[in-house]
């Protein structure tokens, strides 16, 4: 070989190596950048599931909370025909149980109160949901609170009875109402909207 083949077969080879390795970091450039949009894709997927999700946890306590407001109305309504009935008894000097179909009409609804309830996320509203229940349920229990009074005495029992019923309704349906505007007014961040 002449020694002016050396230096052609140097650049040749200079040329070759520097393909090769230009390939080669092509290569290594090319897994990280695809490494790096699978992990930003990976998180984006993780933020669109958690946005989702809470998007409709806030629908889900939503539709609850309406659920429950009528429920709970219907038990007070249940509660008042009951207590309503036993004043009328004991007007007559009568102690009876209330009809049949009563009884499995409160019974069903207070089911489903106790369902809704459960699925309340908001801890003090749950406790003001069972706090009117056992109100409900002291105003429908058989009227011994009756036994023995007469006239205005009676008249008078009643309308305590009724009043503090009321005001047991008035106070959880004040706290059910404000959690359903919260519910209403909930406007994802900027966090939920990603």
């Amino acid at each position: 070989m002449t020694s002016s083949l050396w230096p052609q077969i140097i650049i040749a080879s200079s040329t070759l190596i520097a393909a090769f390795l230009g390939y080669a970091l092509a290569g290594l450039n090319e897994a990280r950048r695809d490494r790096r949009a699978a992990e930003r894709e990976k998180l984006a997927r993780a933020e669109d599931r958690y946005s989702a999700a809470v998007r409709d946890r806030h629908q889900f306590q939503l539709e609850t909370l309406l659920a429950l407001q009528d429920a709970v109305q219907l038990m007070a309504r249940f509660t008042g025909r009951s207590m309503h009935f036993d004043h009328v008894q004991a007007r007559e000097g009568k102690y009876t149980q209330l009809p049949a179909d009563h009884d499995a009409e409160i019974m069903s609804n207070g089911f489903d109160v106790i369902r809704l309830r459960n699925r309340l996320l908001d801890q003090d509203l749950r406790r003001a949901i069972e706090r009117f229940e056992s109100a409900a349920s002291a105003g429908m229990l058989p009227p011994t609170h009756f036994i023995g009074l007469s006239g205005q005495a009676l008249e008078s029992a009643a309308a305590q009875l009724a009043s503090q019923f009321g005001d047991e309704y008035t106070l959880v349906m004040g706290q059910l109402g404000q959690s359903l505007r919260t519910e209403l007014s909930w406007v994802p961040s900027e966090a939920d909207r990603r």
